[in-house]
């Protein structure tokens, strides 16, 4: 019997292509994507704040410590109830994978996005996103600081890592590979 999959989870550390990987996943599948970032600049910007990668971080801490550590997860999972294939990306906590995971049991699959250190950094300058690093020291304290706020435990969650070290190409190959063992 085939599963079915209506919900995948995409994770991996900052620069390592989840973007890439979504949009993939989004356009080949027809996944819609519900950005856990998106979720957090929104109420980031209510605040009246910029959404820099700081102030995001802030504002994300600051409503899982007064609203409880799913608040996040809970906003995402209600999203993708009404859709009939998702993609939950940038999650970061083991919060935002749990309460997901807990919902939609068999029919979620969450995929780890790998890549070297160093390109993730060049890719990074190459985004040039708003709070994008622009050194290694910066980089380098940005991943520490990601890690002290308990933004990389999502990735122990992971049921599938692909690694992303060369090609798009290469990157979607594996991601076909992936979906198609997934659906099996």
């Amino acid at each position: 019997m085939m599963r079915k999959i209506n919900v995948i989870g995409i994770v991996g550390l900052i620069g390592a292509g989840k973007d890439t990987a979504a949009d993939h996943i989004a356009e080949k599948y027809g996944y819609h994507i519900i950005s856990f970032r998106d979720l957090v600049k929104e109420v980031t910007e209510k605040e009246g704040l910029e959404p820099t990668r700081e102030n995001l971080q802030m504002t994300g801490k600051k409503y899982r410590e007064e609203y409880g550590k799913e608040y996040f997860s809970r906003l995402a999972v209600e999203k993708a109830k009404s859709i009939e294939k998702s993609i939950l990306k940038e999650m970061r906590t083991k919060e935002d994978v749990e309460l997901p995971k807990k919902v939609f049991g068999k029919s979620m699959v969450v995929i780890n996005i790998e890549a070297e250190k160093t390109l993730r950094f060049e890719r990074l300058r190459k985004r040039a996103r708003l709070g994008d690093p622009r050194t290694m020291e910066a980089f380098e304290a940005q991943e520490r600081r990601e890690q002290e706020l308990g933004y990389t435990k999502a990735i122990d969650f992971a049921d599938i890592t692909i690694q992303n070290n060369s090609t798009f190409d290469d990157l979607y190959k594996r991601i076909d590979e992936a979906m198609k063992s997934i659906n099996q």
